[in-house]
């Protein structure tokens, strides 16, 4: 009464089928039964994709890998690619990719890696150039006290080491 069903339609209906009194057989059961069996249907539930059986387990990740693996190579959707490694596929497939928005909108590890690359070779860079600025600067300063401490002229040489003619006695 509160799904406005006709009872007595249904009662004709177990009536016509053999009924609730006696022991008889449900002709429409027995009529499903037969079906079954015919079409190769064992273990319930079970679906067919492309002519095969797919029996036991009904879970949307096996059903869609069945109808992705029935393509020919080359020919499977793009959403096949996409959403077959993800691990959650019925996501992947709404959403059109595999992950979260945030994973999508992020940085990708291949564009790290040469930004990384990059900055490591922009770094060597400033190194060397610095490490050949601070030897040149270095080797000015050498120079430099070189000239001051010791005065070379083409015109004038210094001997500064101490000879046996000098009569310099040292305690």
């Amino acid at each position: 009464i509160h799904a406005n069903i006709d009872d007595a339609k249904i009662d004709q209906c177990m009536s016509d089928s053999g009924g609730l009194e006696e022991d008889e057989e449900n002709a429409l059961l027995e009529v499903q039964l037969t079906a079954k069996d015919k079409s190769g249907v064992v273990i319930l539930p079970a679906m067919y994709v492309n002519r095969v059986s797919i029996r036991g387990s009904l879970e949307f990740p096996t059903v869609f890998k069945a109808i992705c693996s029935g393509y020919f190579t080359g020919t499977a959707p793009d959403v096949c690619a996409t959403c077959d490694t993800c691990p959650d596929i019925k996501s992947c497939i709404s959403n059109g990719y595999c992950g979260s928005k945030k994973l999508q909108e992020s940085v990708s590890t291949m564009n790290m890696v040469y930004a990384l690359a990059g900055l490591s070779a922009v770094f060597c860079l400033f190194s060397f150039i610095q490490h050949r600025r601070y030897e040149r600067q270095m080797q000015a300063q050498v120079k430099g006290i070189i000239a001051e401490y010791m005065p070379l002229d083409q015109n004038q040489m210094q001997n500064t080491a101490v000879s046996d003619e000098d009569d310099i006695e040292f305690t």
